[in-house]
């Protein structure tokens, strides 16, 4: 199988997740940057996997590749749908967790393949949670690789009347209050209940 794993240029662990799909004897290209269904054809991709790009995918790939896009979403679908959900859950006290789901043409909307809740205490920063729903997303990655590299994982559409979405410029602001940026706590992060 080729494998199109899809990241960002600021992450410092690019290698840990393509070592381990390379370890089913698959090949893996890692990719950066915005691609087009020419590309995708050129390159023979079979299945994409989506973990902290910076961009959407375009719907001529989505419906070239039906279920064969999945995205590692370091929350709590269909709460904490865009931009920096683990800010957002802990701001607007929604479920703390991780998701693995099916990309289609929405933000975070696609059908969910599975999930792990995870609770805070009130030591922790923004970073310790970020790290540690770092660690469960790719846990449960692999556990779910084998059965969703077969296609026998086919998701569970979300609950599109619930959750929230936050994009980039509703950060604006936000990141410039909190007393120590990302080493914040947690428990100094004053919750707005207006969402909820």
């Amino acid at each position: 199988m080729n494998i199109l794993y899809l990241t960002n240029s600021k992450v410092s662990d690019v290698d840990a997740l393509p070592t381990f799909l390379r370890s089913f004897g698959d090949d893996v290209t890692i990719k950066t940057d915005r691609f087009d269904l020419t590309y995708l054809i050129a390159k023979d991709i079979n299945y994409i996997v989506c973990d902290r790009p910076q961009f959407l995918i375009k719907s001529d790939i989505i419906q070239h590749l039906p279920k064969k896009i999945i995205n590692l979403h370091p929350s709590f679908l269909p709460w904490g749908r865009g931009y920096h959900p683990n800010y957002w859950s802990i701001k607007k006290n929604f479920p703390h967790g991780v998701t693995l789901h099916f990309i289609d043409e929405g933000i975070d909307t696609g059908d969910i393949v599975a999930q792990t809740r995870c609770f805070y205490s009130e030591s922790d920063t923004l970073l310790s949670t970020y790290n540690r729903l770092r660690k469960l997303m790719v846990d449960l990655f692999k556990s779910c690789w084998p059965e969703l590299r077969q296609g026998s994982m086919i998701g569970i559409a979300q609950n599109r009347k619930e959750g929230c979405l936050h994009y980039k410029k509703d950060f604006d602001g936000h990141f410039e209050r909190l007393l120590n940026g990302w080493d914040t706590k947690i428990s100094q992060i004053p919750v707005d209940k207006s969402e909820i």
